[in-house]
């Protein structure tokens, strides 16, 4: 965050005791080195600061004579002009920050995503098995749908894709309401080499009752 110069803070304030009457519209104010004094700074920060004040028509400096209060209306108008722009720097500093936090989080996710998809390429290559097989003809499942005849919940496997024997189509990722045809080939996958015998049993056999 950008660091506010001395000067303009001590406008503020100078500002601050305008607006609230510490320092009346057409008094005098101290003079620089007073002034220097007070907020324990140099005479020349005390006199950039009188000079933005009198840019703004709220000083008025007379040479020889000293520094007036001229508008105390004008100090108003400034007061809320850099509350203003405090607010809007406050909002800005603010909202970076969140772009900053949210740049760590997608870094995170990124990283965990990554991590994941090194995990899943593993296990596909090393736990994950994938099986064919064709529907027989007289199957007890021909006609039915994978939701009918529960075909995870017995075999544990679980169906990737299905091609139609009648119209050579791929059904990738079919729903429970997808029917089982005689001749559809059946791609899974099996959490462990035993899968593809489980399947072929389920498919002849059944479950019993």
């Amino acid at each position: 965050m950008e660091k506010e110069a001395v000067y303009v803070k001590i406008a503020q304030d100078i500002t601050d005791k305008i607006v609230s009457g510490e320092f009346p519209e057409g008094s005098i104010l101290k003079g620089r080195s007073l002034l220097a004094s007070l907020y324990n700074v140099s005479p020349e920060t005390i006199r950039k600061a009188i000079q933005l004040l009198a840019n703004e028509k709220i000083l008025f400096v007379k040479h020889g004579v000293g520094v007036f209060v001229d508008s105390q209306v004008k100090a108003i108008k400034y007061k809320e002009s850099f509350k203003s722009k405090k607010t809007i720097s406050d909002k800005s500093h603010y909202i970076k920050s969140l772009i900053e936090d949210s740049k760590a989080l997608f870094d995170k996710i990124d990283t965990a995503l990554n991590e994941f998809e090194s995990d899943f390429r593993f296990q596909v290559n090393e736990k994950i098995s994938f099986f064919e097989v064709i529907i027989d003809k007289d199957s007890w499942i021909c006609n039915k749908t994978i939701g009918e005849v529960y075909f995870w919940n017995y075999t544990e496997a679980t169906i990737v894709a299905i091609l139609r024997k009648s119209d050579g189509l791929l059904q990738v990722s079919p729903g429970p309401d997808m029917p089982l045809n005689a001749e559809d080939k059946i791609i899974f996958v099996g959490k462990d080499e035993l899968s593809y015998e489980r399947v072929l049993a389920f498919l002849k056999y059944g479950v019993e009752e």
